[in-house]
């Protein structure tokens, strides 16, 4: 693949080389370790957060480009996907130096033959097939789409280009992990490809309902299994965003935030339930998840729940049921976690708080 920086490219990674301290990665596995084996420790892993433009570090230089040229340039995608990752490895805290190729939401549903388009301001915006349901029959009906279909194969492309850049870079190509890229859930995918409609079919067509969801999951687990055979990842401790968590899978329950407790039992948790049970792992909501925490905290081999919007959730009742199941609470602002709190939380730091700053 080709870049237009290559320039920058080799000024920002010699920068970057240049400031990693060799056990480093592991000193913060090691606390993420601790947290999911439930041992009490001093000090949660933790993030500082709530800065303007860069945090007051030593050298806040970093490019950041533009997110539609950056989706055609695997160099630019490269240096934004580590502009974070800098400025947190010199301000100390337990930050991982990982990165993903970032095409979004749409990347499963591109590869079952879902459309999207880039827009001026967000991540690429997916539309959902067009026929309605005559279209998702035809879907289901070609069953297993090749997994290199649709940005499929862009995501192996890109981080195959990450690996040979790092090359010239050997203590950061040792430290810098490429997490999977966002597959999202699969009731989530199933709304992508089916719009808006798929909330009147769980009560007219509900079988073809379910048949998509098997056609989804299946597709994604084929694709993450060779995602991971390939990139070499150890599921037993992977990054995600700006943490680390036990288990291969991220899962992501957007959409059923919609959904009462009888119909997230019905369509989603059975297939987030394959996916853990192929890989293990956290899931993920935004919004109000009170319908559902309770089944979802259930779910086997799971370990972990990334709540985006804890102000609009009873944290102090997701907190007991946490400690109930085991789950850690990932990313967590450190005003939602109980005083001296020592175990079951990752932590996100207010630097202002701590530093005193308006």
């Amino acid at each position: 693949m080709d870049t237009a920086v290559s320039s920058e490219l080799a000024r920002y990674l010699a920068r970057f080389e240049r400031l990693i301290e060799a056990g480093r990665e592991e000193r913060a596995a090691r606390a993420y370790r601790r947290v999911f084996a439930w041992e009490a420790t001093e000090a949660l892993p933790f993030i500082w957060e709530d800065w303007g433009d860069a945090p007051p570090v030593a050298d806040p230089d970093w490019p950041e480009y533009p997110y539609n040229d950056a989706f055609y340039d695997p160099g630019m995608m490269l240096l934004n996907q580590l502009r974070e990752p800098f400025w947190h490895y010199q301000l100390g805290d337990d930050y991982p130096l990982a990165i993903r190729t970032n095409y979004g939401t749409v990347i499963l549903p591109s590869i079952l033959g879902g459309r999207y388009q880039l827009t001026e301001t967000s991540l690429p915006w997916a539309h959902p097939l067009e026929g309605g349901a005559c279209a998702i029959r035809r879907l289901v009906e070609r069953g297993m789409p090749d997994p290199r279909a649709g940005l499929g194969a862009r995501c192996y492309e890109t981080a195959a280009f990450y690996r040979e850049t790092l090359q010239e870079y050997p203590a950061l190509a040792s430290a810098v992990r490429i997490y999977h890229p966002d597959l999202q859930g699969p009731f989530d995918v199933a709304h992508l490809l089916w719009g808006a409609e798929i909330l009147t079919a769980l009560y007219d067509e509900p079988e073809l309902v379910h048949a998509l969801l098997d056609l989804v999951t299946q597709t994604y687990i084929a694709w993450l299994r060779a995602w991971q055979s390939w990139i070499g990842e150890d599921t037993a401790l992977t990054a995600h965003w700006n943490f680390m968590m036990r288990g291969g899978a991220m899962v992501r329950d957007d959409t059923a935030v919609m959904l009462s407790a009888a119909h997230y039992r019905a369509f989603v948790q059975p297939y987030d339930q394959r996916i853990l049970d192929a890989f293990g792992g956290c899931l993920h909501f935004c919004g109000r998840g009170a319908a559902f925490v309770g089944d979802m905290a259930d779910s086997r081999n799971l370990y972990g729940l990334h709540i985006s919007q804890p102000e609009l959730n009873d944290m102090e009742a997701i907190w007991r049921l946490a400690q109930e199941r085991r789950l850690v609470l990932l990313g967590l602002p450190e005003a939602y976690a109980p005083p001296g709190a020592a175990a079951g939380a990752t932590l996100r730091r207010s630097w202002r708080t701590h530093h005193g700053r308006a």
